[in-house]
């Protein structure tokens, strides 16, 4: 690809393809999500506890929240599914 014209492409469409991944990685990265979406549910329990939702700021910063806790309940799901 010439990297001048790639303003000329249209978009990009996505092609599911299959890759060969290690065992081992499949089940860190679970334990990495898993992880991180107790980190992200803390973190909201105390936004909303320290916070709140008053203003539109911090109304918007916890429904930016909840919306990374749900991509990574689904994440996790689909590693599962794989292991």
């Amino acid at each position: 690809m010439n990297i001048e014209n790639s303003s000329q492409l249209g978009p990009v469409e996505y092609l599911p393809e299959i890759w060969t991944v290690p065992k081992d990685s499949i089940y860190a990265a679970i334990h990495a999500v898993g992880k991180g979406l107790e980190y992200a549910r803390q973190a909201l329990r105390e936004h909303d506890r320290d916070i709140g939702r008053a203003t539109y700021k911090y109304r918007i910063w916890a429904e930016v929240i909840e919306r990374d806790i749900e991509q990574m309940k689904k994440t996790l799901e689909n590693l599962k599914s794989l292991s």
